[in-house]
C-alpha cells in the first residue's frame, strides 16, 4: 500500500470515528472504545496483589469445593433419578406426536442393518453367529435405559471382535487349540471366556463411570490412534478375504500372515464362492457410493447388508448351493438368549483375559464418546463421560448375562441412526425389538446363509475404518503426528493390534510426557507502538534491549520441567551476552501461561535467584497469577527476589529495569566526572 494510500484510509477512519462521536447517541460500546484508547495511552504501572493469610484460606476453601463438587452426589429425588437412569432425562420432555415416527423409523432401519452385521462380527469374534444377535438384543436396552447419548447405536463392532478374538486365540494357542475348524477345538470353553470378558468389560466401565475418570482417553494422540485402527481395519478385511475365496485357513493376527496362509491355500479354491462373495461385495460398495454422491438415494445404504443377505439366502435355497460346496452358517438356536452368568466364574485366565478385556475398554469407550459427542453437538445436548462409562458397563454387563459379547457405539450404525432421524433412545429400543423377533421367529431363515456373504459384509464395513484421509491431512499439516500415525498404522498391521494398540497407548502417552517435559519457551520483544510482548523468531520488528532479556515459558512449572527450562534460561541469557557483548543485568521470566508451580520447581527457581544475584544479576517476574504467587509467598522466594521485582505486566518489568539501569549508568557516569575533577584539581 502506497503512503497515499495509507493516509486516505487513514483520513477514511478518523472521518467515520469523527461521524460515530457526532452523533447524537453514542453507544456504550463507542464509549467503552474511547476510555480503552484514552487509558491504554498513560500505561500505569499497578502493583500485584498481596496474598494475605485469609487469601490463602479462600484458595483452600475453594479447592476443597472442587473436590466437593467433582464427587458431590445429588442431591433431589429427581438428580438422582437422573443420574441412575439417564434415559428419564429425555423421556420427561419426550414429544409423542413429532418424536415417536422419527424414533421408530430410525430403529428400524438400524434393526435391518444390524441383523447380518452381528452375525458377521460373531463370525470375526471366532463366534458362533447367534452370539452376535444375542449381542445386538439385550445391550441395546440396556444402553437406552443407561447410556447418555441419544442416536449412539450399540452393538457388536468390527475392532472389538478383532481384540477379543485376537486375544481369546491367544489364549487358546496355550491350551494347545490352534484353528476352530479341529474337530477336538474346545468352543465351551471358548464362549465362556468371550462371556467373562463381557462381565470384566461391564464392571471395568462402570467402575470408571462411578469414580468418573472418563478424562483418560484425553491422552490418546488421536493421529496414534487414526493410525491404529486403520491398520487393524486391513488386517479384519485379510482375515475375511478366506471367506470369499471358500478356503480353510488358519486366522493370524497379522497382515501378512492371513494373505500367506492364503496364498498358500489358494490351489482350494471354490469358484462359486468366488463369485458370490466378491459379487456381494462388490454391491455392497457400490451402494455405498450411490448413497454417497446421490443424496436423494441415501436412504439405500442401510439397506445394502440386509439386501445382499435375501438375495443370498434366496438363490441358496433354489440352486441349492449348500450341496454344492458353499459353506452356509448352519444351524442357529431358536428363542430368547440364554442365561449365562454362571460361566462368569470362575476365570481361569485372569491374567491372559484382561489384557485384551482392557484393549476393548479403551477402544470401546473411545470410539462411542467420539460418536456420542459428535451428536451431541449437532442435537445440542450434553454428553457426560462417567455416564456414557456406566451406559457401556451396563450394556456389556447384562448383555454378558444373556449370552452377548463385548460391545460398543457403532460408527456406521449410529451415523444411520442420526440420519434416519432418531431423536431418543427409544430408537435403540426398537432396533432390539427387531432383532427379538428375528430370534423367535426368523433364524431358520438365516441357517442357509452363505459365509461368504458375512466376510463380504465385514470387509465392507471396515474399509471406512481405513482413514487415510486423516494421513493426508496430518501429512500436510503436521508432519511429526504424520510420522507417529504411519508407526501406530505399521506396527499394527505387521505385529498385530495387541502390539499395535499397546505402541499406540505408549507413544500417546510420550507425547504427552515430552511435551510436558520439554514445553515452549521464547524471547520476547516488544512490538513498536505498543506495550505488547512478542516472541522475536515469530515478530522480527520486535524490540530487544540492552542488558535485559525478557524470557516466557509457555506451561506450568513442575518437577518435570523445571530442569530444563532452567538450562533452556541459561542459554538465552548466554546467547544475549554474547549479542550485546556486554553481561546481562536483569532476567524477566513472563508467567503469563504458568498455572501452577510445585515445589521441585521452587527449589530450581531459589537455585537460580541465588546463582544470578552472586553474578550480579536480577531475576523478575511479570504477570504470575495468584496460585503461583502464592507458592512463591509460602516458600519465601518473595523475599528473596525482593517484592520490588514482581510485576503485573512484562511492560511494568521492563520500564522498571531499565529505569533502574538508568539510574546506574548516571550513577557511574557521574562518579566518573567527579573522579576526573578531581584528578584534574590535583594536577594543578
Amino acid at each position: 500500500m502506497s503512503d497515499l494510500d495509507k493516509d486516505t484510509a487513514r483520513s477514511g477512519s478518523d472521518d467515520s470515528s469523527s461521524n460515530l462521536r457526532n452523533r447524537g447517541t453514542v453507544s456504550k460500546h463507542r464509549a467503552q472504545l474511547d476510555k480503552l484508547e484514552g487509558d491504554a495511552s498513560h500505561s500505569v504501572a499497578h502493583a500485584i496483589p498481596e496474598i494475605t493469610k485469609k487469601e490463602r484460606l479462600d484458595t483452600w476453601d475453594m479447592a476443597k469445593t472442587t473436590i466437593t463438587n467433582f464427587t458431590k452426589p445429588p442431591q433431589s429425588p429427581e438428580e438422582w433419578i437422573s443420574f441412575l437412569f439417564p434415559a428419564y432425562r429425555w423421556l420427561k420432555v419426550y414429544d409423542v406426536k413429532s418424536d415417536l415416527s422419527k424414533d421408530l423409523i430410525a430403529g428400524l432401519t438400524v434393526g435391518v442393518m444390524v441383523i447380518p452385521q452381528s452375525m458377521s462380527y460373531a463370525k470375526l469374534a471366532g463366534l458362533p453367529v447367534e452370539y452376535g444377535l444375542y449381542s445386538a438384543f439385550v445391550p441395546v436396552f440396556m444402553y437406552a435405559i443407561f447410556g447418555s447419548s441419544r442416536q449412539l447405536a450399540i452393538g457388536p463392532v468390527a475392532l472389538v471382535s478383532l481384540l477379543l478374538s485376537s486375544g481369546l486365540g491367544r489364549i487358546m494357542e496355550k491350551r494347545g487349540f490352534v484353528s476352530a475348524d479341529d474337530d477336538n477345538y474346545d468352543m465351551d470353553f471358548y464362549i465362556n471366556m468371550a462371556l467373562q470378558a463381557s462381565f470384566l468389560v461391564g464392571v471395568i466401565n462402570i467402575g470408571l463411570g462411578l469414580l468418573r475418570l472418563g478424562f483418560i482417553t484425553i491422552f490418546l494422540s488421536h493421529a496414534v490412534i487414526s493410525g491404529f485402527i486403520s491398520g487393524a481395519a486391513l488386517i479384519i478385511a485379510s482375515s475375511q478375504l478366506k471367506y470369499l475365496f471358500g478356503v480353510k485357513t488358519e486366522r493370524y493376527d497379522t497382515l501378512q500372515g492371513n494373505l500367506k496362509t492364503l496364498i498358500l491355500n489358494l490351489k482350494d479354491t471354490n469358484w462359486r464362492v468366488v463369485i458370490m462373495g466378491f459379487s456381494a461385495l462388490f454391491m455392497l460398495l457400490g451402494i455405498k457410493q450411490v448413497a454417497r454422491r446421490v443424496p436423494r438415494l441415501k436412504w439405500i445404504q442401510p439397506l445394502g447388508p440386509l439386501t445382499v443377505t435375501i438375495i443370498a439366502i434366496v438363490l441358496t435355497a433354489a440352486l441349492n448351493l449348500d450341496e454344492r460346496g458353499i459353506d452356509v452358517v448352519g444351524e442357529i438356536p431358536k428363542g430368547m438368549p440364554p442365561f449365562t452368568a454362571g460361566a462368569w466364574t470362575p476365570i481361569e485366565n485372569f491374567g491372559e483375559l484382561i489384557v485384551p478385556v482392557i484393549s476393548i475398554v479403551l477402544i470401546g469407550f473411545l470410539e462411542s464418546i467420539a460418536i456420542a459427542r459428535k451428536f451431541a453437538a449437532r442435537h445440542k445436548y450434553e454428553i457426560e463421560p462417567s455416564l456414557e462409562l456406566m451406559g457401556l458397563g451396563f450394556a456389556n454387563l447384562f448383555g454378558g448375562m444373556f449370552g452377548g459379547y463385548p460391545v460398543t457405539g457403532s460408527f456406521s450404525r449410529s451415523a444411520v441412526n442420526n440420519d434416519s432421524g432418531a431423536k431418543t433412545g427409544l430408537a435403540g429400543i426398537v432396533t432390539g425389538i427387531l432383532v427379538m423377533f428375528v430370534l423367535l421367529f426368523l433364524t431358520p431363515i438365516f441357517e442357509i446363509l452363505p459365509t461368504a456373504i458375512l466376510g463380504a459384509i465385514v470387509i465392507a464395513g471396515v474399509i471406512s475404518l481405513v482413514d487415510y484421509p486423516e494421513a493426508i491431512f496430518l501429512y500436510k499439516v503436521h508432519k511429526k503426528d504424520f510420522c507417529l500415525w504411519v508407526i501406530a498404522f505399521l506396527l499394527s498391521l505387521l505385529f498385530g493390534v495387541e502390539m499395535g494398540l499397546a505402541v499406540s497407548v505408549g507413544l500417546s502417552l510420550v507425547i504427552v510426557l515430552y511435551e510436558s517435559a520439554y514445553p515452549q519457551t521464547a524471547i520476547l520483544g516488544r512490538l513498536p507502538g505498543t506495550t505488547v510482548y512478542r516472541n522475536v523468531k515469530e515478530y522480527q520488528d520486535a524490540e530487544t534491549f540492552d542488558g535485559i532479556v525478557v524470557i516466557r515459558v509457555n506451561a506450568p512449572l513442575y518437577f518435570a520441567n523445571a530442569e530444563n527450562i532452567r538450562d533452556k534460561i541459561r542459554k538465552y541469557r548466554l546467547a544475549a551476552e554474547e549479542k550485546s557483548g556486554e553481561d546481562l543485568k536483569f532476567l524477566i521470566v513472563d508467567l503469563t501461561p504458568c498455572s501452577h508451580i510445585d515445589v521441585s520447581a521452587l527449589h530450581v527457581l531459589m537455585d537460580m535467584n541465588d546463582n544470578y544475584k552472586s553474578r550480579n544479576q536480577q531475576l523478575c517476574f511479570s504477570n504470575p497469577c495468584l496460585t503461583v504467587l502464592e507458592q512463591f509467598e509460602l516458600s519465601g522466594l518473595t523475599e528473596k527476589v525482593g517484592r520490588n521485582y514482581f510485576f503485573s505486566s512484562t511492560h511494568d518489568a521492563v520500564k522498571a529495569c531499565l529505569n533502574e539501569l538508568d539510574v546506574e549508568s548516571n550513577s557511574t557516569r557521574d562518579g566518573k566526572e567527579d573522579e576526573a575533577s578531581e584528578l584534574d584539581e590535583e594536577a594543578l
